[in-house]
């Protein structure tokens, strides 16, 4: 089996017959636009014609990338098979039709499935979203965890389901926070608790090696950027993992893991030392400003669309919150129960700090609260 790394999450499996193309993402940014590559893709158009496959994880928009989805040509599109898990399966299906793809094939939970050409792959499913694909060629078996965060009991289950697993393809480093103020100690234990966790699942499944990836991306807002510096390096997992004797396989966008064949990571080690030393001349976006009656009327359709699916005496249960904007220089008061946002003190304590564009976000789209 081939393993050759397009980008983040993004990686063509290639197995007998079949290549499957997972979490395609080849340019642009993600979530609410604060998340860019890290290094950018490496995608050759002609690579199109041998995929006959492509695998969604879930729906986070940096593995479901629908700008990349809907650039692909409509020609690959009709012959090619999505592979998706059977949650939300009703409107991912919805959603892969709509952007032009034809064939839609749905992955049960647990449950082997073979391909046409003697391949089998394996969907297990983590948490309310999460998804694993693990992929079987002969006595040979991948398993891609990317978002999925597995502990022993899903290993062994994993393991009792498919057998040995010999490659653990997963993510390395910090993909969210709380944006709690005191963020220092906070992110330092997050992403060394993230080390802690990949080295377990490495040695719970009992892999021959590990391969670090679906992180390579950079925080490129102004309001995220802090998170940066806590960033799990390629060569932080490579030393944290040799320390503990785990065989660990580094690559950058456009290399080629071929499990036939021995591994050498110094090249791409040697090419992401380089790019962090220079991520200072990386782009971040200043916030964009909404103005205050755009954000009111955002609040005030999410509260009618709340007040039409719950019941209002529940919902009148939740507190008003305070929330400082500082770009616009407001100060306000929100209710969800009373479907009110009113100016406030402005030396009122503040429950919540955010830029007026990233609140208008969180009002405006059904992903929006978790975005923020």
């Amino acid at each position: 089996m081939k393993i050759y790394l397009v980008s983040h999450a993004s990686v063509l499996f290639e197995s007998n017959n079949s290549v499957i193309w997972t979490d395609p993402w080849l340019s642009g940014k993600a979530f609410n636009n604060s998340w860019a590559l890290l290094p950018e893709a490496s995608f050759d158009p002609a690579m199109l014609e041998k995929i006959n496959y492509v695998w969604i994880s879930h729906e986070h928009p940096d593995h479901f990338h629908i700008p990349t989805l809907r650039s692909l040509p409509a020609a690959f599109k009709e012959r090619v098979t999505v592979l998706y898990q059977s949650l939300n399966s009703e409107k991912m299906i919805a959603a892969f039709k709509q952007l032009g793809f034809k064939n839609v094939r749905i992955l049960p939970h647990r449950e082997p499935q073979q391909l046409d050409d003697g391949t089998v792959v394996y969907s297990y499913y983590v948490g309310v979203m999460d998804s694993c694909l693990a992929v079987k060629s002969g006595s040979t078996t991948a398993l891609n965890a990317n978002d999925a965060q597995i502990k022993t009991g899903d290993c062994a289950l994993i393991r009792r389901d498919i057998g040995k697993v010999d490659t653990l393809l997963t993510q390395f480093s910090i993909a969210f926070y709380s944006g709690l103020p005191d963020h220092d100690e906070r992110l330092r234990r997050m992403a060394h608790g993230i080390l802690q966790r990949i080295s377990g699942n490495h040695r719970d499944l009992g892999v021959a090696q590990t391969v670090p990836f679906a992180s390579f991306i950079y925080y490129c807002s102004e309001e995220n950027r802090y998170i940066n510096s806590y960033h799990n390096t390629p060569r932080m997992v490579y030393d944290y993992f040799q320390q503990r004797n785990q065989p660990v396989m580094v690559l950058y966008p456009g290399d080629v893991f071929d499990d036939l064949s021995p591994y050498d990571s110094s090249e791409a080690l040697k090419r992401y030392d380089q790019l962090y030393a220079s991520s200072e001349r990386l782009v971040y976006d200043p916030p964009a400003r909404v103005e205050f009656p755009e954000v009111a009327q955002n609040f005030t359709k999410l509260c009618k669309a709340l007040h039409e699916r719950y019941p209002t005496a529940l919902l009148k249960l939740l507190r008003p919150l305070v929330v400082r904007i500082p770009d616009l220089q407001k100060t306000v008061l929100l209710s969800i129960g009373r479907r009110s946002i009113v100016e406030t003190d402005h030396s009122a304590v503040a429950d919540l700090t955010v830029g007026s564009q990233a609140l208008h976000f969180a009002f405006a789209t059904p992903y929006g609260f978790q975005t923020l």
